[in-house]
């Protein structure tokens, strides 16, 4: 039955001999041509339900009322036995064969559903589908009650007509009509432009993210200060009178710019009755000593300093000039809003301490103002006149730790060491002065005093405006009893007060200083003075450096000069021939206050504190303080090792390589096995045989005065 299917719409009728039946001519009176024109499928003939559909007669297929092939009727009885529902299947599946563009049910179990030909068969597919007419079809299934109790007995099932109505949609829909092509292209390109987004998103955010995830810190945290004695540093004038003046200072910042410090001292620029051989005899704090120059001399030196991106402190020997650091200006009972949000530690920002500290100053009309200048005061009372007169020698008579305090920070000094202070930790003012001294400095200065300070103070009120108005406490290390002291003093800083809280001030280390005698004539090993400024620069907090231990001077060895042992320490600063500078400490026939330093020992260290400044300021073991683990602060410093004169201090910080100092403070040379500690890493800093090189712990070979730094492996 290989009958091509016309444009014409396939039907079912039935023959003359259904036609006969009462029910069949029921049928084809109730079957309208609608209904006619939209089956093609003889099992899906749309028509009312009729339950006597089984009893008809012969059905015949034909096309435009022509007959095609006469097919025996499948009448009840044929169908419900033993072959019956197989011929009956046959008939389906070739009436399916030759009408095969339209699909149908082959399941008799399934309730399915076919449609004929729509009237419209010039439109696509999808809306011939869409628009198909309500329309009722007939479908033959075995009936599912009797499946059950047939199948129990070996009999075949009835079969029985199920009628199935499918809804007539709207002739059209609205979204058919859109612009389907350009809304593909429209969401794809949307699609991708999203996704390019995304991708540059990401992009821009790796490469903002910041190399590294260091703590920050404030400038003088971890930094490294360079303390100078100004009339030993360098005489700048050509015919002068050998002392060294802030001209010369400013003449080698290229030097200290090039060594890598950040923060100058200068130390007792003030004026002394016999200066310098007596510089610690200070008649006034607010002025500067004729010897070292100008004021204007001194403006130019902060000016210098601060653009090449270094600041300048300023130590202030309080004692014994001061006699008390009470002032009549500064209220001790009842502090005001300025010293309140001082004491809070740098944890209030700048704005805040601006808002409190300065009252807000109501507006005056134009025409007050200039009512205010025309008009002439009144003669003054004799009250009014004499408290006016009280308060202005008030302000003259000002403390004169407070009156230098405020003269020398408008000046530009970046911060202030108050030597001696604590001999005054038992006076009532003294909180209240370290808080107004605090207000006036600001939040950006920093204020540094010796730990005997903080040791002198008893708790309460004196202890805590230490800890909350000093950014640096000073300890000074002695190292000329060993290394197992070294490692007491340390470990007694670390794990004493100052670690018990971040807010606390940090470590201000000296290793040398104009009260302390040259590292270089105190250690038993005489070239061993850069390995001690190397062992402070690896302590947790800012390590200082006294003017010529980065070399290695020694102090003045003059007979002629006996009564001034004092000063044997403050020997005029070696320069080097090959310096940038065209002559040294003073010009050729002038005479030195003392003899000028004689030429350091030559050691392999040479050259390494700027290599070590560098290291410190780039590595985060080393130059932050502590870490803060489960709320305890920890200090990320431990002495694994002194004994023998040597000593080994580790450097740790979480996620990072540990960085270990090795020194010898001996004259002989050590060989240890220390495999029990490290096993290897490589040198960063050390002698030029050893520079990024290799090392391993089980046969550490270290000769007298060297020192060098490791970088552990993970």
């Amino acid at each position: 039955m290989n009958i091509q299917k016309p444009e014409g719409l396939l039907s079912v009728v039935l023959p003359t001999e259904l036609a006969s039946l009462p029910s069949s001519r029921q049928l084809i009176i109730n079957h309208d041509q609608q209904d006619e024109e939209a089956s093609d499928c003889p099992l899906l003939t749309p028509s009312p339900r009729n339950d006597n559909v089984l009893e008809s007669g012969a059905i015949f297929v034909t096309l435009e009322g022509n007959p095609v092939e006469s097919i025996s009727p499948p009448i009840l009885e044929n169908i419900n036995k033993e072959d019956g529902l197989n011929e009956f299947m046959s008939i389906v599946n070739s009436s399916s064969r030759v009408l095969n563009d339209e699909p149908s049910s082959r399941d008799p179990m399934v309730e399915s559903t076919s449609s004929g030909s729509s009237s419209d068969t010039s439109g696509p597919v999808c809306a011939q589908l869409l628009t198909q007419l309500n329309t009722a079809y007939q479908h033959l299934a075995p009936d599912a009650q009797a499946l059950f109790y047939n199948q129990e007995n070996g009999g075949k099932p009835p079969l029985v007509g199920i009628q199935l109505v499918v809804p007539k949609p709207p002739k059209d829909y609205r979204f058919m009509k859109w612009n389907w092509p350009l809304i593909r292209k429209t969401c794809f390109w949307s699609l991708m432009s999203v996704l390019a987004g995304c991708m540059a998103l990401v992009i821009g955010v790796i490469v903002t993210m910041p190399k590294k995830c260091d703590p920050r810190v404030q400038w003088w945290q971890g930094s490294v200060f360079y303390e100078i004695f100004p009339a030993s540093f360098q005489d700048s004038s050509k015919v002068g009178d050998g002392i060294g003046d802030l001209r010369g200072i400013t003449m080698r910042l290229d030097y200290l710019k090039e060594l890598g410090v950040r923060g100058i001292r200068l130390n007792s620029i003030f004026p002394a009755a016999h200066y310098p051989e007596h510089y610690s005899d200070i008649e006034n704090l607010s002025d500067l000593n004729k010897h070292l120059g100008t004021l204007k001399d001194f403006e130019e030196l902060v000016r210098e300093i601060h653009r090449r991106n270094m600041t300048v402190l300023l130590d202030l020997p309080l004692y014994p000039f001061a006699k008390t650091l009470y002032d009549e200006n500064v209220a001790v009972e009842k502090p005001n809003k300025t010293d309140k949000a001082v004491r809070e530690r740098r944890s209030v920002t700048d704005a805040v301490v601006l808002k409190d500290s300065a009252p807000t100053t109501p507006s005056m009309s134009v025409q007050a103002i200039r009512d205010a200048l025309s008009s002439v005061p009144p003669t003054l009372e004799e009250p009014q006149l004499h408290a006016l007169t009280s308060n202005h020698i008030g302000a003259v008579t000002e403390n004169p730790v407070t009156a230098a305090v405020r003269t020398w920070s408008e000046m530009g000094v970046d911060g202030f060491y108050l030597r001696g202070l604590e001999h005054y930790v038992d006076e009532k003012s003294f909180a209240s002065s370290l808080n107004h001294w605090k207000s006036i400095v600001g939040h950006q200065k920093i204020l540094i005093c010796h730990v005997n300070a903080l040791k002198a103070s008893k708790p309460g009120a004196a202890r805590e405006a230490i800890l909350k108005n000093m950014d640096l406490v000073d300890v000074t290390l002695e190292l000329s009893n060993g290394t197992k002291q070294i490692k007491e003093q340390v470990e007694e800083v670390t794990k004493g007060l100052l670690f018990e809280k971040p807010e606390y001030p940090w470590v201000h280390w000296s290793i040398g200083g104009v009260e302390s005698q040259r590292v270089a004539s105190t250690i038993s090993v005489k070239n061993a003075t850069i390995a001690a400024s190397l062992l402070g620069m690896m302590l947790p907090g800012t390590p200082n450096v006294f003017y010529g231990d980065e070399i290695g001077i020694m102090n003045c060895e003059c007979e002629d000069h006996k009564d001034l042992a004092h000063v044997h320490n403050l020997a005029p600063m070696y320069w080097d021939s090959n310096d940038s500078s065209d002559h040294k400490f003073a010009s050729i026939g002038v005479t030195a206050w003392l003899p000028e330093a004689t030429k350091p020992l030559q050691t392999n260290l040479m050259g390494t504190i700027p290599e070590m400044i560098k290291l410190r300021s780039e590595t985060t073991p080393i130059y932050v303080k502590a870490v803060l683990k489960e709320n305890q602060v920890l200090a990320n410093c431990d002495i694994r090792y002194a004994d023998d004169e040597m000593i080994v201090i580790e450097r740790w910080y979480p996620r990072r390589n540990s960085y270990v100092f090795v020194a010898n403070l001996g004259n002989r040379s050590q060989t240890k096995d220390l495999s029990f500690l490290y096993y290897g890493g490589h040198v960063v800093v050390g002698p030029a045989t050893r520079l990024n090189r290799d090392v391993y712990f089980k046969e550490l070979i270290v000769s007298p005065g060297e020192a060098f730094v490791i970088k552990l492996d993970k």
